[in-house]
This record gives C-alpha cells, sequence and structure tokens, in this order.
C-alpha cells in the first residue's frame, strides 16, 4: 500500500551576517521599567504643551460666508478677503452715532484667520 509523504523543502542556506542579526533581533530588549515610564511621561508633556502652544482652531460661520468665528480663541476673523462692500465703515457705526477720531481705524477692525 502506498504511502504519503510530504516532500522536504530545500534548506537555503543563510550567510552568518544575516544569522546574526536575525538572532540580535529575536532577542528581547532588556530595558529597565523606569526608563519605559520616563519616556511615556516625557512624550505626553511634550505632546500637552504642543497642544496648548498651537491648538486646533475651529471656525463656525458667523453673519455670513467670509466671517466666521474661531471658537477656540472667541474671536472673529475673516476666512477670505471680504469684498469692500462688506466691511462696514468705521466712520459709520451701526447705531448711527459717530466715533470719536481715537476710535477711526484704517481697514477692517477684524483680521483675516490665521494672522491674529
Amino acid at each position: 500500500m502506498p504511502v504519503l509523504t510530504l516532500e522536504k523543502p530545500a534548506v537555503r542556506s543563510v550567510s552568518p551576517v544575516f544569522r546574526t542579526l536575525a538572532n540580535g533581533l529575536r532577542r528581547p530588549l532588556r530595558m529597565p521599567s523606569w526608563a519605559v515610564a520616563a519616556a511615556v511621561l516625557l512624550v505626553g508633556v511634550a505632546a500637552f504643551v504642543a497642544g496648548r502652544h498651537k491648538p486646533a482652531h475651529h471656525y463656525v460661520a458667523y453673519f455670513g460666508y467670509p466671517l466666521v468665528l474661531d471658537t477656540t480663541t472667541g474671536k472673529a476673523c475673516y476666512a477670505a478677503p471680504p469684498k469692500p462692500s462688506q466691511v462696514q465703515d468705521a466712520a459709520f457705526a451701526i447705531d448711527g452715532t459717530a466715533p470719536t477720531d481715537a476710535e477711526t481705524q484704517s481697514g477692517p477692525a477684524i483680521p483675516m484667520c490665521g494672522k491674529e
């Protein structure tokens, strides 16, 4: 009666340099636990500090498209340069009162987003 057996695959010889490298990668990395904890703590503190200095800005529509509200800072800014008809003249206030000379500004008082 015939017997079914598996063929042995051809043995590939690996150079000693690769064998040494493979053995080095298989060994466990021995490191003190305090060093791992310190590295994790350092990465966490650095990420927290970076997020505090450069927070993500979220913009919400505010009185039409070009004018948006930055919810991070609570300030209004223009997402795109406004058309001259959309910018209110600083010489005439909405309530009809004229500002004094100290309050008069040249150009829009609201900055472009990202350039505050």
